[in-house]
């Protein structure tokens, strides 16, 4: 068993192995930081000290329900990363291991419920080309119900459902004139199937500095799969958006990004996977929108008055992992918003894993903390899909919770131009 998990795993199995057991995992690691975390199995150095022991002697044995259950307690948060003195790829591991146990059962170890989030990409998008009233009809009562009963979804959960019409609709019929500063913008599926709004204030807002957007062809990033470890489903999609953006990128255009799982996956996941020299040329020309929006306030060609504006930022996850959490309030201070402050607290959702009913208590346990860092705060600014859909419901949608350049792009909207001088901002 061991040669097996060692062979599937590949280079990660090695990556597991240089583990030096020091346990600085553990001080971030939002489950181990738990009421489980008693259990040295159930902590982020446990799991790789089963990984080592697996891979040295196949004991105990890595392809159970009960090993896979240990590992899965690892919701890919990234925290670990920055703290590992060894530098190893802890998440990356992880989904290395859950690759080799999909493997090993061929195919038959996925839950009805992530065989559903493997096909997320195809249900948002029939959705999101139903006619209104059908979808309706389809996303509500019922149906819903027995969605969340046959995937084993957690009944207080908001499931990510469509608002509308796909985003591709909104770049066909719109009239932006592409000029010398056009970014190509990979939107990812919530963005483009699910809230397409994400991408419209988006475009708008970069309009008002004369900055263009194309739409190229694109598919799902596979964080969804990347998580699941359905690492082949990953590197098909990776071919296939690197193929496309590549011509962008060669076309002179950056890619602009507005979630933070687009950019880490094109970024750091896709040369990973495909190691190849468009995959790096596609990554170095990543742009995500808060640094884009941080760099256009710094310099000036973005600017107004939004001292009536407040709000609280949460710094998810993987805003901390790719150290964009000073690019946000940076550069809502420098347009004169009042940040009252910063949670970096993990709210628990761990993209898909905060969804599913077996991991409801342990994902309400960890978003606890950060109920209680938000206090009383009026607006929310999380740069995190998932997040926001989690805050939302831990706060029993008392609060406005938004991504950070949909509420500047409210906030700028109530006057003709963001540089006008006397610009009063109201919180949205």
């Amino acid at each position: 068993m061991s040669a097996r998990l060692r062979e599937l795993m590949g280079p990660y199995a090695d990556e597991a192995e240089r583990c030096i057991r020091c346990g600085f995992c553990n001080s971030v690691c939002p489950t181990t930081l738990t009421s489980i975390g008693y259990a040295p199995s159930k902590t982020s150095r446990g799991r790789l000290v089963l990984l080592q022991s697996a891979l040295e002697s196949g004991r105990p044995e890595p392809f159970t329900e009960r090993f896979k259950d240990l590992i899965d307690l690892c919701i890919g948060c990234l925290r670990c990363v920055s703290v590992c003195p060894a530098r190893i790829p802890i998440p990356t591991v992880m989904s290395a291991y859950r690759y080799a146990y999909y493997r090993a059962s061929r195919g038959k170890s996925l839950t009805k419920g992530e065989k559903l989030l493997a096909k997320y990409e195809f249900l948002m998008k029939t959705l999101s080309m139903t006619p209104e009233p059908l979808r309706r009809a389809t996303t509500s009562g019922p149906l819903l119900r027995l969605f969340r009963r046959v995937g084993g979804f957690a009944a207080d959960v908001k499931i990510p459902l469509p608002e509308g019409e796909p985003l591709d609709r909104y770049f066909r019929g719109g009239s932006a004139v592409l000029g010398p500063e056009t970014y190509a913008y990979f939107s990812d599926t919530y963005a483009r199937f699910v809230r397409p709004s994400i991408g419209v204030s988006a475009m708008k807002l970069l309009e008002n500095v004369g900055i263009a957007l194309t739409y190229p062809r694109q598919f799902d990033s596979g964080i969804v799969y990347w998580e699941l470890g359905l690492w082949q489903r990953v590197e098909r999609l990776a071919s296939r958006n690197v193929e496309s953006l590549y011509r962008e990128v060669s076309a002179g255009r950056k890619i602009l990004c507005t979630s933070p799982a687009s950019t880490l996956m094109l970024r750091e996941v896709y040369p990973q996977i495909l190691n190849n020299v468009r995959s790096v040329a596609v990554s170095e020309s990543v742009v995500d929108i808060n640094e884009l929006l941080h760099q256009l306030a710094d310099s000036g060609r973005l600017s107004a008055n939004l001292k009536p504006a407040r709000c609280v930022v949460h710094s998810s996850c993987l805003s901390q992992h790719l150290r964009l959490t000073k690019s946000v309030v940076d550069m809502l201070e420098k347009l004169g918003v009042r940040v009252e402050g910063v949670a970096t607290e993990c709210c628990g959702s761990g993209g898909v894993w905060g969804l599913f009913e077996r991991n409801r208590r342990l994902s309400l346990e960890i978003g606890e903390r950060l109920v209680r860092k938000l206090g009383s705060a009026e607006v929310v600014l999380s740069y995190s899909e998932t997040c926001s859909l989690q805050i939302s419901s831990l706060l029993k949608n008392a609060v406005e919770v938004i991504l950070p350049h949909e509420a500047l792009n409210s906030w700028l909207r109530q006057t003709a131009s963001p540089t006008h001088p006397e610009y009063i901002a109201q919180a949205p």
